[in-house]
């Protein structure tokens, strides 16, 4: 289960970024608001743009209907903040010192969603992370950028649940019952998973026009839930220090 997640979001990174560096985007801004994002075809002597939309859509403008147009810039021109949709997948640790087989479990995340033109963003998304035991946590992405332009500082927040995976090591129980000593047995574990939530701030640095790197650290609130066989709960809370590198395109 954890070799075939890893290599799934391993692939799903390498396509990421060759579409990245494929991708080409200009971007008329229209008198009533819309944004048309594409490749523009032909500027005609009278005014009229086409432009083509990613969808294979052709668009055809007058001078009248055009605020403006961004024309697509150059790789070292850097990435520019812009409304549509991202893609994003993060990858870092959770470190701490809460009881756990691993000090600073590893955490990998791919997220879908779109930016709004008030540098807000919302996306959703899932992982997976290596905790006492493997987990699945499915999230909504919430960010809001101070900038739009070069390297641009952000704050974060995702919320969600995690999905356990794998199964908890069976745990000894010895049962205590006076003079005559005790008994021990062996019960089996059941893990549930539980909410999280993770605030966090970070910067934001362009590779290219679609294509930017992210870093950012946080504070990671978590409960995982495991049921004995003999219907006994257990809750465990973790605080960790998230610290992430991820790969954002547009």
């Amino acid at each position: 289960m954890k070799k075939t997640a890893l290599i799934i979001y391993t692939l799903l990174l390498v396509v990421n970024i060759c579409f990245a560096k494929n991708a080409k985007r200009d971007v008329i801004y229209l008198k009533n608001g819309s944004v048309i994002n594409g490749q523009i075809v032909s500027s005609l002597p009278s005014g009229q743009v086409k432009i083509k939309t990613k969808d294979n859509s052709l668009w055809v403008f007058e001078p009248s209907q055009i605020d403006s147009i961004h024309y697509s810039q150059s790789i070292l021109s850097g990435y520019n903040y812009h409304p549509g949709y991202f893609n994003l997948t993060e990858a870092g640790i959770l470190a701490g010192n809460s009881k756990n087989k691993y000090d600073a479990p590893f955490s990998l995340m791919n997220i879908n969603g779109w930016q709004f033109k008030n540098r807000f963003s919302v996306g959703f998304g899932a992982g997976i992370e290596m905790m006492s035991e493997t987990y699945l946590p499915v999230v909504a992405d919430f960010r809001y950028y101070l900038k739009k332009q070069g390297v641009n500082p952000f704050f974060a927040i995702q919320g969600g649940y995690t999905f356990a995976l794998d199964k908890p090591d069976p745990q000894y129980v010895y049962t205590y019952s006076g003079i005559w000593g005790g008994s021990s047995s062996t019960l089996a574990m059941k893990a549930t998973g539980g909410l999280l939530l993770n605030p966090s701030v970070g910067l934001i640095t362009p590779i290219n026009e679609n294509m930017a790197l992210t870093f950012s650290a946080g504070y990671r609130i978590m409960r995982h839930r495991y049921s004995r066989e003999d219907n006994y709960k257990i809750d465990m809370d973790y605080n960790r220090l998230s610290v992430k590198i991820g790969l954002l395109f547009q």
